[in-house]
């Protein structure tokens, strides 16, 4: 007979191993770090004609989640029409190399990169200054090195054209790409990426391109394998298993400094999530400095929820971080903001799971095993009337096969 599935206990993580079917606080809270990573460029970068205007992001961030990195974009660009994922990255449509690097200054520091993957020059290879172009890239590798000396660089060859002439001068430019790459490659910081043989673009179209110089969704999905190839070799061993949520650290294009301001007074959308209810938290009122937002969760009822793309019969572990919130709060006056204090997590095919949340950041864990191939994932606030807690850095790990 096969028995029923059931889902273990919440536990807080502490510094010791985690107690199993026990419910309790840990005495720290270590925030996660991604690998931070900026898509920077121009058009093809920002992801024009693509659907989703995501460009290779979502494809490239479904990619290394599924080797078990944890990783988010960042830049000071957001895609607001971005289905999944994490909507942040750095680029401009119809910029040059020489115009791109005045903004790296404003743009590389801010953001911390871990890694930046550069694809730059389409758009000087439209005329004569194609050939002032390598110079310009040898300038901007050289000013990126300054102003993220701990970042690794991965520098691509842009991907072909459909037009001829234009072609022939994206093949000199390339082959000083690759040249460019190797004379900084000796700092152990700069590697080529060679992204033009993996696009097909033809005169008579059929190809990878949408145009005469921008991908189609399988171009860009070729992309987004190169780019995968170049940091696999290079990142560390992943932590665990699959990542199976797309967008873990809640990233937002409605974030801003009026909702800050405002004090998470408006809903939000969060690529890969199902918000009924709940507010955005900038990582900076949330207390964070991992890069990440929060979800303020509202009186009942409302969920943040999303699906995983689950494999029956395989464990899952759910980590997430979560403390009580006051954002929106709202109270008659001379009486106290009612802050609910009651959060519950469930997955499909398991009973409500409920936690006890603190004025502090703790970090908590859910394990459940699922049934099917495709599970949501819920948070839920309290019934108590006033806000509920706050959530953020939520990972569903798939046990390691």
């Amino acid at each position: 007979m096969q028995s029923r599935p059931t889902s273990r206990h919440v536990t807080a993580r502490t510094t010791a191993a985690v107690a199993a079917g026990t419910l309790g606080g840990g005495d720290t809270d270590s925030p996660p770090r991604p690998v931070r990573i900026m898509p920077l460029g121009d058009s093809i970068t920002a992801g024009m004609n693509s659907t989703g205007a995501a460009g290779y992001r979502d494809e490239l961030l479904r990619h290394l989640h599924r080797l078990g990195h944890d990783a988010c974009f960042v830049g000071p660009c957001v895609n607001a029409f971005q289905p999944q994922g994490d909507p942040a990255y750095a680029a401009v449509c119809g910029i040059t190399v020489e115009a791109l690097t005045p903004l790296l200054p404003q743009w590389v520091p801010a953001a911390r990169p871990d890694w930046l993957l550069v694809h730059i020059g389409t758009n000087d290879m439209y005329g004569p200054e194609h050939t002032a172009a390598p110079g310009h890239l040898r300038t901007f590798v050289r000013t990126l090195l300054r102003l993220a000396p701990s970042a690794g660089i991965l520098l691509a060859s842009i991907i072909p054209s459909r037009q001829p002439e234009w072609q022939a001068h994206i093949d000199g430019y390339n082959r000083h790409v690759r040249e460019i790459a190797e004379e900084y490659g000796h700092r152990g910081r700069v590697f080529f990426a060679d992204m033009a043989p993996a696009l097909h673009a033809s005169p008579q179209g059929g190809d990878d391109l949408s145009d005469l110089v921008h991908p189609n969704d399988q171009g860009y999905a070729k992309m987004a394998a190169v780019w995968r190839d170049a940091l696999r070799a290079r990142l560390p061993v992943p932590a665990g298993g699959p990542i199976l949520n797309p967008n873990p650290h809640l990233q937002t294009p409605w974030i801003s400094e009026a909702v800050e301001r405002d004090r998470g007074s408006a809903p939000a959308c969060f690529p890969g999530w199902t918000n009924h209810g709940v507010h955005a938290c900038h990582g900076r009122l949330a207390g964070l400095d991992n890069g990440s937002h929060a979800a303020g969760l509202c009186a009942a009822p409302g969920f943040l929820g999303t699906r995983l793309a689950t494999t029956p019969g395989r464990p899952v572990r759910v980590t997430f971080r979560a403390r009580a919130g006051t954002l929106g709060a709202s109270a008659a006056p001379g009486e106290r903001a009612r802050t609910g204090r009651g959060l519950g997590i469930q997955a499909d095919g398991h009973s409500r799971a409920t936690v006890a949340v603190t004025d502090d950041w703790r970090t908590w864990t859910y394990d459940f095993t699922p049934t099917g191939a495709d599970t949501g994932l819920r948070f839920t606030p309290g019934t108590r009337p006033g806000t509920g807690p706050l959530v953020t850095d939520v990972v569903a790990r798939e046990a390691a096969s």
